[in-house]
């Protein structure tokens, strides 16, 4: 029998409390559930007894909700942290890197309850199985986040965010600051006029854009003396930023709400996160797989599997886990090539990154020197009632997407 699994719930009203009791009775063969009355009550408690999820109110006396969930964060990293409020001001930092894997505005139905905390449990599981742990075990070192992202995310998510002060701390690394000016001058971003400065820069990309480069440059940065036959990084990075871009800009042809263009286009940047792991950490490995696809034509995944025993996707995933990046992610990352396997049904940052992925393969895919090409899973989009925007996605992706480093 499958152990449940256990979820501390907080909020310092207690009627709340007895609302979530009564809400999720029905989840009790399936959920060990605690119920605390404000922060301290659940430091208390988790010091008792440990759990794999807590759900936590953000406006509470005492310890507040952010508070409470950045102490687990340090304490207990292991555990799903997600985030109850009705402040929608707060919505776009609790969606940020930083102490909540998810968000839930309140108030709030009791299936979508459920559904969220199954779904975070299911992807957690997915990436924490003994198995996974195991083999990412054998990897020497994984990546950290750089303390210059840690600042820019630390400043965006202030109330006096500006160009301004993103501009100064983009330019205290002169590598990030040549890698940035040199992307804004070039086709990708398609600039007419030339651009020298730093803060223009960031004012003609965005502050959102600005922040997925940070990242992307700093962690492809960290990986730049790979040398294996037929990798290339240079390619791998112009791939990625297509597909960020891309999976931004198909989120925003469905009218996707602002948090789930922002994940697409830094899920986009990040999805073959994995690969880089795998090349800089297990070389002789990795060799094999690419050597294995080109040679049997066969996908990224099924070579992986078969040389190695674990997948670039679940890597990346549980990378950006490690980062404490919001669940979905994370979900597009470990499903952007088996999409149908997400429990999600509905347009979400897992479909903007799966489309983009295989259309810009399409566009720049010109053998097969690379493994077999994938196709979009129109299953999987035909169960979301999205496979007639299939030829508008298409027709939309401008070629010019591949960038000039």
């Amino acid at each position: 029998m499958q152990d449940k699994i256990k979820i501390i719930f907080v909020d310092d009203e207690i009627k709340i409390l007895d609302g979530l009791r009564r809400m999720l009775r029905s989840m009790r063969n399936e959920w060990d559930m605690t119920f605390a009355l404000g922060g301290q009550n659940a430091m208390d408690v988790l010091a008792e007894k440990s759990f794999d999820v807590i759900v936590s109110d953000m406006r509470m006396g005492g310890i507040s909700g952010v508070q409470l969930l950045s102490e687990v964060k340090r304490r207990f990293p292991h555990m799903v942290r997600i985030a109850l409020s009705g402040q929608a001001s707060q919505e776009a930092i609790l969606h940020s890197v930083g102490p909540i894997h998810q968000y839930i505005s309140k108030p709030c139905e009791a299936e979508d309850l459920k559904k969220t905390i199954k779904h975070v449990c299911s992807c957690r599981e997915l990436l924490m199985s003994d198995k996974i742990q195991g083999l990412i075990s054998q990897l020497e070192s994984l990546p950290c986040l750089s303390s210059l992202y840690t600042s820019l995310m630390k400043e965006l998510q202030g109330d006096d965010a500006s160009i301004e002060k993103a501009a100064e701390i983009i330019s205290q690394d002169v590598a990030m600051s040549a890698k940035v000016l040199q992307l804004v001058n070039s086709a990708f971003f398609g600039v007419r006029q030339h651009v020298s400065d730093i803060r223009q820069a960031v004012a003609f990309l965005g502050l959102e854009i600005t922040k997925a480069l940070a990242l992307t440059i700093k962690v492809f940065g960290h990986f730049e003396k790979i040398k294996l036959e037929g990798f290339c990084l240079s390619d791998l990075w112009e791939h990625s930023l297509a597909v960020g871009e891309w999976a931004r800009n198909i989120a925003r042809m469905e009218h996707a709400n602002p948090m789930v263009v922002d994940h697409a286009l830094i899920s986009g940047m990040l999805h073959d996160i994995g690969k880089l792991v795998q090349a800089a950490k297990i070389p002789h490995k990795y060799q094999k797989v690419l050597t294995l696809m080109a040679q049997e034509n066969l996908t990224a995944l099924e070579a992986e599997k078969e040389i190695i025993g674990f997948t670039h996707a679940q890597i990346g995933a549980y990378l950006l886990g490690l980062w404490g990046f919001a669940h979905p992610a994370i979900e597009a990352l470990v499903y952007h090539h088996q999409p149908a396997n997400s429990p999600t049904r509905e347009f979400s940052v897992l479909t903007a990154v799966h489309v983009s992925n295989v259309l810009i393969h399409e566009l720049f895919s010109t053998d097969n020197k690379h493994g077999k090409t994938e196709k979009i899973d129109t299953g999987y989009l035909e169960e979301l009632g999205l496979t007639h925007r299939i030829t508008a996605w298409r027709e939309a992706c401008p070629k010019s997407l591949k960038v000039s480093c």
